[in-house]
């Protein structure tokens, strides 16, 4: 709780995560409004009431309780070197206090966005029948993509949220270098803002393709792709964490490829550059037409950064070594 709290009082005092705070999303359906904030106040008030008699019944300090002590050791005995345990605590803290406030926010408005797609898409639903190219594109891509996006972030949103033995999600180690944290963090905000002022962005969700079949179908490689992307979350389940070990995950995508989630992202985010990699190569743009394909490189470079760091910090588990030697393959089975 006290991570949920810190992480609502550092980001409410940041001007960039006003807007983050500030929102309010309709639900067209009820022509309900609901304010981000209330959904913080909401959650911080039920983690008041659920971990109070969590943390009197278990026998395992919090990752929080065993930060505080620490900092309390600071002031009242001036220890400052950290012991195994300490560090852990305060950087998993760290993970938390970042992300579970962005989590939460986001699966707000992605499953709010959810229930209203399908309630637009079942407005015009008899275009399903009379012009199918018009509905794909209005409603059926949106529908699927923001439940795939739905599904991915719940499963993140329980992790940051929720740690406890018996759920098996309990945090083993964090990232310890400064290498694995920054290429983390530069896809999430505040940073990714940098990170495209330096490297630009320029795929899209939805590309849009001149020939209606090709457009289907390569705009059903992304929903495919995103799928399995989400697939991977859904297999980590309560292990659903950046930056952390919290036990190895053998099963679904991951027991053909160790980084499926990276892969196929960065294969829908390729697909969804297309248009713009064609277009320059039929007008002879070739200035911009480099700049789209570094900007894409460099984007899967992160990612491959993210992977490489995070295959160091979890091959000091026997565990994860055991499970490389079984899934050898990094991205793509028989090749990489």
């Amino acid at each position: 709780m006290s991570g949920i709290l810190w992480g609502y009082i550092v980001y409410r005092s940041l001007p960039y995560f006003e807007n983050y705070f500030s929102q309010i999303i309709t639900l067209r359906i009820w022509d309900i409004h609901i304010e981000t904030m209330d959904v913080f106040h909401t959650i911080i008030f039920l983690y008041a009431i659920i971990l109070i008699p969590f943390y009197h019944h278990t026998h395992t300090p919090s990752k929080a309780l065993i930060v505080f002590e620490y900092v309390r050791d600071i002031f009242k005995k001036r220890i400052f070197s950290l012991e195994a345990a300490q560090k852990t605590a305060l950087l998993a803290w760290m993970v938390k206090l970042f992300f579970a406030p962005l989590m939460i926010v986001w699966f707000t408005d992605h499953f709010i966005t959810v229930i209203n797609n399908l309630y637009l898409s079942s407005i015009d639903i008899s275009l399903l029948s009379t012009d199918f190219l018009l509905f794909f594109n209005k409603h059926l891509f949106w529908v699927c993509f923001t439940l795939i996006l739905s599904f991915d972030v719940f499963f993140f949103t329980l992790g940051y949220l929720i740690e406890s033995p018996r759920l098996k999600n309990t945090i083993k180690s964090v990232e310890p270098t400064i290498l694995g944290w920054a290429v983390v963090l530069a896809c999430y905000p505040p940073f990714n803002t940098y990170t495209t002022s330096l490297i630009g962005w320029y795929s899209r969700d939805f590309p849009m393709f001149s020939d209606p079949s090709l457009h289907i179908v390569l705009n059903g490689m992304i929903l495919l792709l995103m799928g399995i992307y989400a697939s991977a979350s859904i297999s980590l389940g309560w292990k659903a964490s950046n930056l952390t070990n919290r036990g190895i995950i053998t099963s679904g995508a991951y027991s053909i490829v160790r980084h499926p989630a990276y892969i196929t992202k960065n294969l829908a985010w390729w697909i969804g550059g297309l248009p713009l990699l064609i277009g320059n190569i039929q007008t002879e743009q070739w200035k911009h037409f480099c700049i789209v394909l570094f900007s894409l490189l460099a984007w899967s470079g992160i990612y491959y950064l993210r992977a490489i760091t995070e295959e160091r910090h979890l091959s000091k588990d026997p565990e994860y070594r055991q499970y490389k030697a079984h899934v050898r393959y990094k991205f793509i089975p028989g090749i990489w």
